[in-house]
């Protein structure tokens, strides 16, 4: 049976990030913790942001969302603003007060989404890791060495490798790598763009060194990957 995916409350009450657990103990695919719970080489892969304190959340949506990182939002229920929240880049949000059923539901569809991705872990507790991961996304389609990137973020190269390796168990060109292969997988299976055009977006501008890599983290090529991704998505 594969691990359960991680999923970490972000907020000020970590209270509800044990009411959130209780309610997930009947779904065997995910965790929920408090963030301020997570032990160095545990990222988690849903992040559910506490939005109910700010008055307005808009602003606070706007800002809390991490590239490739997927979130939830969770927002009183009489300040519900679906376009902010959508617009902002969540995938999903959670009603406060809170609905068993409700959130079952969103977690569900969360956990079918990380399946559906094969993504590793993109969030990480420490701040110069999350820096980094952000960094990287953002310039998904531009080369950036480690010591540019240690440099960006203000610290070396070992340290930046050893709290990568804490966090994802990988160092950050390999996390890039899987990173720019989820972005990838995405864009083969819901753009029309080709397969060098997506070569090109996600940092390659070689397409077989593309095919390799792909093929090394999805076991298909991209071709390949395209075509049985859109055999499974036509209506039967």
């Amino acid at each position: 049976m594969p691990s359960p995916v991680l999923a970490a409350y972000l907020g000020p009450d970590p209270s509800v990030a044990r009411y959130l657990a209780r309610m997930a103990r009947s779904l065997r695919q995910v965790d929920i913790v408090d963030q301020r719970a997570l032990k160095p080489g545990h990222g988690a892969e849903i992040v559910i942001v506490d939005c109910r304190l700010s008055r307005h959340h808009e602003a606070k949506l706007a800002e809390a969302v991490s590239p490739g990182l997927m979130q939830l939002a969770l927002v009183p229920e009489g300040d519900l603003y679906r376009a902010g929240i959508f617009a902002a880049g969540y995938f999903d949000y959670l009603l406060w007060p809170l609905i068993e059923q409700e959130v079952l539901s969103r977690l569900r569809a969360c956990v079918a989404e990380v399946e559906r991705r094969s993504a590793a872990s993109f969030f990480s507790v420490d701040p110069i890791v999350q820096r980094s991961c952000d960094l990287l996304a953002h310039r998904i389609e531009h080369q950036v060495s480690l010591s540019e990137l240690a440099r960006l973020v203000g610290t070396n190269r070992t340290t930046l490798v050893d709290r990568f390796e804490a966090s994802f168990g990988c160092g950050p060109m390999t996390w890039l790598r899987h990173y720019r292969m989820v972005e990838a997988a995405m864009r083969l299976r819901g753009s029309h763009q080709s397969i060098a055009e997506i070569a090109r977006t996600v940092g390659y501008e070689n397409s077989n060194n593309f095919a390799t890599s792909f093929k090394a983290i999805h076991g298909l090529s991209p071709l390949r990957y395209r075509k049985m991704a859109v055999r499974r998505e036509k209506p039967v």
